[in-house]
C-alpha cells in the first residue's frame, strides 16, 4: 500500500491536540485502563521524542533522556505539539534508507518509522476523540495499511517481548470495504502471514477500521465485526492486542 506517511502525519498531529484541548483531561481512556487524557498526552509525547531520538542517533535512547510531560493542559498541549513537529521534522529530514535503530523485526532503515509513527498516531487520535466524545473516524487506506504493520510488525514484536506459547491455529482477516486480506497461522511457537485469501480456523470479516480497532485491543469500542468458523479461535488471536 502506497501512503504518504508524513503527509498523513500532520492532520493526525492536529487532530490529537485539538482533543488535548478541548476535552476534560481527565476524561478516560476506554481502551488503557489507568489512563486519562492526560495520560494519553504524555504517552504520545514521550513516544515522539523516544521515536525522533532513536531515528537521528541509529541507538536505542535512555528512557531517563526524555523529560516527564508536564500536566498543566496548556503546557502539555505544547509539549506534545513541540514532540509532534519535532518527530515530523527528523522524519522530513532523514533518508528513508538511512540506518537507523528500532525495536521491531524489519530491516533497521529510517523509512520504517514513518509507517510506525503514523499507525500509533492514528491508534491514539482515535483513543483521544473516542474519550471525549467526538466522532473521527479512520480512513479505510489508513486502516488498512494500519492492519498490516500491526500483522508484520507490532503482533511479531509483542510475541517476542511478552514470550508465551502461541494457539496452534489460524485466522483469516478480511477487509470488506477496502482492499486487505491476511491469513494468520501460528504452530505454536512461530507466526507465519500471509496476504492472500485463504481459509483458515476461523475467520473476520469487517469495516477495515473495526478490524483495525479490534486487532489493537479496541473491540467493544469498534463498530460490529462479522466472525465464521470457531469463534474461540477469532478471540484468542483478536486477545493479543497491541
Amino acid at each position: 500500500m502506497d501512503l504518504d506517511y508524513l503527509a498523513l502525519l500532520r492532520p493526525e498531529l492536529d487532530a490529537f491536540v485539538a482533543a488535548l484541548e478541548d476535552g476534560p483531561l481527565d476524561a478516560p481512556i476506554a481502551a488503557c485502563p489507568g489512563w486519562d487524557l492526560t495520560g494519553l498526552g504524555a504517552h504520545v509525547a514521550y513516544v515522539h521524542r523516544w521515536a525522533t531520538a532513536s531515528l537521528l542517533t541509529a541507538k536505542p535512547p535512555p528512557p531517563e533522556s526524555i523529560p516527564e510531560a508536564p500536566t498543566a493542559r496548556g503546557a502539555l498541549v505544547q509539549w506534545v505539539r513541540d514532540g509532534g513537529d519535532a518527530l515530523i521534522a527528523a522524519l522530513s529530514q532523514v533518508p528513508v534508507d538511512a540506518p537507523t535503530w528500532h525495536p521491531f523485526p524489519a530491516p533497521r532503515v529510517a523509512g520504517v518509522w514513518r509507517r510506525r509513527q503514523l499507525c500509533e498516531l492514528v491508534v491514539h487520535r482515535w483513543d483521544a476523540q473516542d474519550a471525549i466524545g467526538r466522532d473521527g473516524g479512520i480512513e479505510p487506506l489508513v486502516a488498512s495499511d494500519g492492519i498490516d504493520e500491526y500483522f508484520s510488525m507490532m503482533l511479531p514484536r509483542r510475541i517476542i517481548r511478552d514470550g508465551g506459547e502461541l494457539a496452534r491455529s489460524s485466522l483469516h482477516v478480511h477487509c470488506t470495504d477496502t482492499p486487505g486480506e491476511w491469513l494468520l497461522t501460528s504452530d505454536g511457537n512461530e507466526l507465519q502471514l500471509r496476504r492472500e485469501h485463504a481459509k483458515g480456523d476461523a475467520a473476520v470479516r469487517g469495516t477495515a477500521q473495526a478490524l483495525l480497532l479490534s486487532l489493537w485491543g479496541r473491540r467493544h469500542r469498534s463498530p460490529v465485526i462479522d466472525v465464521v468458523g470457531d469463534p474461540l479461535v477469532a478471540d484468542a488471536w483478536l486477545a493479543l492486542g497491541g
